[in-house]
């Protein structure tokens, strides 16, 4: 347990490092906002769906294929849960206007680019390979239940069907799966160049997360009475409750460990960049995103921790 904390408080002590690189970079007028909205793109659309089709350049196992499944299973039971509690505390008609974007920074974390650095620390590609299915599902859920909160009903079914089948993570997830089941491999130059932008996961999301970080009035952050309660549902209670039911499941320790790693992953970048698009309160997800960023760096090895000294 003492060698996972100290491994796990020495990567994110690296990663805010490279946060304060996109802090300074911002302030000394290296980067503004469109250079951190295209890094952005860059690291969604190519980064972020490299990482996972090099973790899943392995040869075939049963064991392997049925742990991906189990981990699927927790990561779709991990989001429902935190759809019914957003639903629970967040309703429609009730006292809290912007009800959609509180939902979307309960149920969505940022398991791509916080998660993944964490898990590669500890877990090597392995962790990579079952948080996969983790941002499957948060991407799945993304694109059919956040849209559907933010949009107006009046969006296109056929847009709609468009938006959860085809988008980087579901797509990535389908092409590591082929050369994961099949006898298929990656020729060794394209492997290669998967490999280099895989590795760039790390140094480009958290340079962006401080670039982020330097946009925002971070007093205000700790101001809004709103914004501590979201996040203290996603960091706090969320990982929490998760963390029970984990601890019921037979799970094998490393499956259990990068399940909880994703699911207590502060709120998603994309809610304030979904917000922002449809027209909701994104400066509320946006002071969301900023705290739980924080704030994760003493959540996140308290819930491994926690979940060490439970279960293993």
């Amino acid at each position: 347990m003492l060698e996972n904390c100290r491994i796990l408080i020495s990567q994110i002590a690296v990663m805010f490092a490279l946060m304060g690189i996109g802090y300074l970079c911002v302030r000394l007028k290296y980067l503004d906002t469109g250079g951190a909205g295209q890094l952005s793109l860059v690291l969604t659309r190519i980064v972020a769906p490299c990482v996972i089709i090099d973790s899943f350049q392995r040869a075939f196992d049963p064991a392997l294929g049925s742990a991906l499944l189990i981990s699927a299973g927790c990561a779709l039971l991990s989001m429902g849960l935190s759809i019914v509690v957003a639903h629970l505390l967040f309703r429609k008609n009730g006292s809290h206007p912007n009800f959609a974007d509180q939902r979307m920074c309960v149920v969505f974390t940022n398991c791509g680019f916080m998660a993944l650095p964490l898990l590669d620390a500890l877990y090597g590609s392995y962790g990579i390979f079952l948080a996969s299915s983790f941002i499957a599902a948060n991407n799945l859920l993304l694109w059919s239940y956040g849209i559907a909160q933010l949009s107006s009903d009046d969006m296109p079914r056929a847009s709609r069907v468009r938006s959860i089948l085809i988008n980087p993570g579901t797509v990535s997830v389908v092409i590591g799966l082929l050369f994961f089941l099949t006898p298929l491999n990656l020729p060794a130059m394209p492997a290669k160049v998967v490999s280099y932008m895989a590795s760039l996961n790390t140094p480009v999301a958290m340079i962006i997360l401080g670039a982020f970080l330097a946009q925002c009035d971070l007093r205000a952050c700790f101001r809004d009475k709103q914004v501590q309660f979201v996040t203290a549902l996603r960091l706090i209670i969320m990982p929490l409750i998760t963390l029970s039911i984990f601890l019921i499941l037979p799970l094998e320790s490393t499956l259990r460990h990068s399940m909880l790693v994703s699911a207590s992953a502060p709120v998603a970048m994309v809610c304030s960049m979904f917000a922002q698009v449809y027209g909701t309160d994104y400066l509320f997800s946006t002071r969301a995103v900023a705290l739980s960023t924080l704030l994760s760096a003493i959540t996140i090895p308290a819930m491994i921790a926690l979940c060490t000294l439970l279960g293993g």
